[in-house]
Formats: C-alpha cells, structure tokens, sequence
C-alpha cells in the first residue's frame, strides 16, 4: 500500500542509484554501495514511518536496506567509544563513520557522498513530490552532515 502522499509512480532503487551517480560523478556501482550502506544505516535507526514510506515508493529499497551489502559496518576504536558514549545517536553516528571509512575502499569519500545523497533525494522527490529520504536521514539525530545531508 502506498503513502497517501506518495504517488503511484513507478521508482526503483536501481532508478535512484544510476540517476544519483550520474549527478554526483560516480559509477552506478559506487553509488549503489554508498546507498545501500545508508539505507542500511537507515534501516538499523531511522524512524519507522518516514523509513516504510520510502520502502513503500521506492521498488528495491528495503532489499537493499537488508542485504549483506548493507550490514553494519566494523567500527575503529573511535567508533566503539563514540557508540558507547554517545547514547543512541552515538551508536549512529558511529556507524556512519565506519561506513565512511568502507566506502571509502570503494573510491567513495565524503565529498562524493555530499554529491551522491541529495542527488538521490532529489530522484525520489521529483518521483514521489516528497522527500522520502531526507525525512528518514532527519530521523537520525546526528548522522545528517556525515551523509551528505545539510
């Protein structure tokens, strides 16, 4: 079932990641590693409305959200304290900085990132007349500017 205030237009999570790497200077396959890493972010501490009103308007998301892929990413010894420390948003924000770190592997640093998210947002927007996963970024307090998100 869709979000009343998403429209039935048809968006894949493919659709985003090769519309976003076009925009942000990257391979499909660079910018779908780096969406799947956040959506799996997302996915472990976002809010569960704006995150099911993204899975329900983009085909693929919530796959890519849970696969392997997506899996938490091994943390430094900066992020075990910044996620034993910092509560909640702590343990976000330290995962977001592991993920920076391996997506980094990939040739993605945090400068592509600030170009690949709202790219991305931008996609699920001019489908959807919402921005789907700028809400689900919000929701995490802290991991925005790590993101790519103002």
């Amino acid at each position: 079932m869709k979000d009343a205030g998403v429209t039935a237009q048809t968006l894949t999570f493919d659709d985003v990641a090769c519309a976003a790497a076009t925009q942000a200077g990257l391979t499909a396959a660079q910018a779908a590693a780096a969406l799947t890493g956040a959506l799996g972010l997302l996915d472990r501490h976002a809010a569960r409305e704006p995150l099911a009103a993204l899975y329900a308007a983009v085909d693929g998301a919530e796959t890519a959200a849970r696969s392997k892929a997506a899996e938490r990413p091994k943390r430094g010894l900066f992020g075990g304290i910044m996620a034993s420390a910092g509560g909640v948003s702590g343990a976000a924000v330290a995962e977001a900085m592991g993920l920076l770190d391996r997506l980094r592997s990939e040739g993605v640093d945090k400068a592509a990132l600030k170009r690949l998210l709202p790219a991305a947002r931008d996609r699920v927007r001019a489908a959807t007349g919402r921005d789907l996963l700028g809400e689900a970024v919000r929701s995490v307090p802290g991991v925005g500017p790590l993101l790519g998100d103002s």
